[in-house]
């Protein structure tokens, strides 16, 4: 009996000593203008088991026992899967009531346990994954109404957990005080996001004028970082999808838009293939990771998954300021201001991340770190942007330049060809014709074979002279306008066939301005030669109609004799008609011929033109 009353007496002893210990760790709040952080005079407990309710950690005395004091003036402690408990004891000795700030707003869940002098408790909750409305106020942060009158004083215990980093700073103020504090902050946040829409509307407009991919990946690439500050400072969850908390849910997908985009960009920006081969393997498979992160989160995997985000986007980072780098070295001048524009975006991401995994402090520097640097990378980059476009203009005038140059040079050249084709295989041909008429007149009683043999000559020359002069005028020929064609075929039609005494009838009255390529005016013309060296070689007709017309963005070309005709099951070799069809064929056009033994012949070609 004497053993069991030294234990109790034991007990009651370290009860006294505990309640005494905690009570004396007391904040006094005495000054009503200002906001005090009490992230210092806090003490904290890591639940690792995430399974403690209210009622385990303030009653059992081996909980109370490894609550510690805080030594940070923002708690951080990085991504982890436990649940943190913090608790105070708060005296209000101002002339106003007393609120608590937690200025992170990216916390699954809150939950506020209040002790007041007569052991009652009331409970609070808050986080993402709770309406705005239900909030104490409407606000990006969490502030919540103490319920702590003046001279009054009260024990708060608060639960936190989240997949996210876990930090969380705590300030204490009156509302006043909140609400000039944080004014300023707003407006802050105001200019930051107006900055990251112009950029991306205005590289937007630029797409559209250049239509280079590059800055489709950069809209993308500032529109998401815009989006993952709207959701890490708490506008979106107050402004946006205050009531669609599923939304809370995928919200990591920003961060992880913006890094793949900013390496896409990067990529293409830097044309990093020219330098670089496996660079395209580099981007798919960090690509790739980022997606393995982001499954896994939405799969269950927090703490694990953001762990590992975390690493990737870094060493993305530092992969493309390695790029940029070895670019700039080559000579790219583009590279250099990328290089400079990402190095800042490196400081502030190295200063971001360290702040989250707790390597650095959590203060307004290091919390807002990414947010500066990222605004200054994206007008930075915006410049490198704007030399990009500067540059490909000066380089594309550069290459108008040497194509007008070597376009003269060709038609020089062309010139010259023509010319001497002209001038000097023309003039030698077309004496040729000359020397064989005089030989064959002054051949006086010579045999008729011989005399037929020059006559040959004569005409196979003649024959050449005028595929020469056609061979000729196609060189020369620039223009669309298929007038040059009409005039050619006339002339060609009034050579032969008045040669042969043959009438003929050419329609083409009403046929509109017609634009046809030069290489398209030179096929359809040699069609038009054989249909018309056929009729006078082989036909017999003394009568020819050409009708040429245009109908339904069409050219169409008939050409009918009555002539002796042929069986168009046994056409000879050697008429050209097989190589009409091809030319046909490669005009995108359709040939017909319809013949019979002493019906005549029709040919019709009908060809697409403008």
């Amino acid at each position: 009996m004497k053993t069991l009353k030294n234990w109790y007496l034991l007990f009651l002893l370290s009860f006294s000593v505990f309640s005494q210990g905690f009570s004396q760790r007391k904040i006094v709040i005495d000054d009503p203008n200002k906001a005090v952080g009490i992230g210092r005079e806090i003490e904290v407990f890591e639940d690792k088991t995430a399974l403690l309710d209210f009622e385990e950690v303030h009653k059992r005395s081996d909980i109370d026992a490894r609550f510690t004091q805080s030594i940070q003036p923002s708690p951080n402690f990085g991504v982890t899967a436990s649940v943190i408990w913090a608790r105070f004891t708060l005296q209000n000795k101002s002339t106003q009531k007393l609120y608590l700030e937690v200025s992170e707003p990216v916390i699954d869940s809150i939950d506020i346990f209040r002790i007041d002098a007569n052991n009652k408790v009331t409970h609070k909750k808050s986080g993402v994954y709770v309406p705005v409305s239900q909030r104490d106020f409407h606000t990006n942060f969490y502030l919540f109404d103490l319920n702590l009158s003046s001279e009054q004083t009260c024990t708060y215990y608060i639960r936190f957990q989240n997949s996210l980093p876990m930090l969380f700073p705590l300030r204490v103020a009156p509302l006043k005080v909140y609400f000039e504090d944080n004014h300023s902050k707003d407006l802050m946040q105001g200019i930051y996001l107006g900055i990251m829409l112009i950029m991306a509307i205005f590289n937007f407009f630029i797409y559209f004028t250049v239509r280079s991919k590059e800055y489709i990946y950069y809209v993308v690439y500032v529109l998401s970082f815009a989006c993952f500050f709207a959701y890490n400072k708490g506008i979106g969850h107050e402004f946006v999808w205050n009531n669609a908390l599923w939304f809370n849910r995928i919200t990591p997908i920003f961060i992880s838009s913006g890094v793949s985009f900013g390496l896409l960009f990067a990529n293409t920006f830097l044309d990093a293939d020219r330098y670089f081969q496996a660079s395209q393997k580099i981007t798919k498979s960090l690509i790739g990771l980022i997606m393995i992160c982001l499954i896994s989160h939405w799969l269950g995997l927090g703490s694990v998954s953001i762990t590992l985000l975390h690493f990737v986007a870094f060493f993305i980072v530092i992969y493309v300021l390695m790029i940029a780098t070895y670019i700039w070295i080559q000579g790219s001048q583009t590279a250099l201001f990328f290089l400079i524009a990402w190095s800042v975006f490196l400081v502030s991401t190295l200063i971001f991340i360290m702040q989250l995994s707790n390597i650095l402090p959590s203060d307004n520097f290091t919390r807002n770190a990414l947010q500066v640097g990222s605004a200054l990378e994206v007008v930075l980059l915006s410049f490198a942007l704007a030399y990009r476009i500067n540059s490909d203009r000066k380089e594309r005038t550069k290459y108008q330049a040497e194509v007008i140059q070597q376009l003269q040079a060709n038609e020089q050249m062309r010139s010259r060809i023509a010319r001497d084709l002209h001038d000097d295989i023309g003039s030698t041909l077309s004496s040729i014709g000359i020397l064989s008429q005089v030989v064959e007149n002054q051949m006086g009683k010579s045999s008729d074979s011989v005399k037929d043999m020059v006559r040959k000559i004569g005409e196979s020359s003649q024959k050449v002279q005028r595929s020469l002069s056609d061979i000729v005028w196609t060189t020369k020929q620039t223009e669309d306008n298929f007038d040059n064609v009409l005039v050619k075929m006339k002339e060609f039609t009034s050579e032969m066939l008045e040669m042969k005494d043959i009438f003929y009838n050419f329609n083409s009255d009403n046929l509109p301005d017609v634009k046809l390529s030069p290489s398209k005016q030179y096929n359809f013309y040699l069609i038009y030669k054989e249909a018309i060296n056929n009729i006078v070689k082989y036909s017999n007709a003394d009568e020819v109609t050409i009708d040429l017309n245009h109908q339904d963005d069409s050219l169409i070309l008939n050409i009918t004799d009555n002539g002796i005709g042929f069986d168009e099951n046994n056409i000879k070799t050697g008429n050209g008609l097989s190589n009409m069809r091809k030319r046909a064929e490669s005009l995108g056009g359709e040939m017909e011929i319809h013949s019979k033994s002493m019906g005549g012949t029709k040919i019709r070609l009908e060809i697409p033109v403008e």
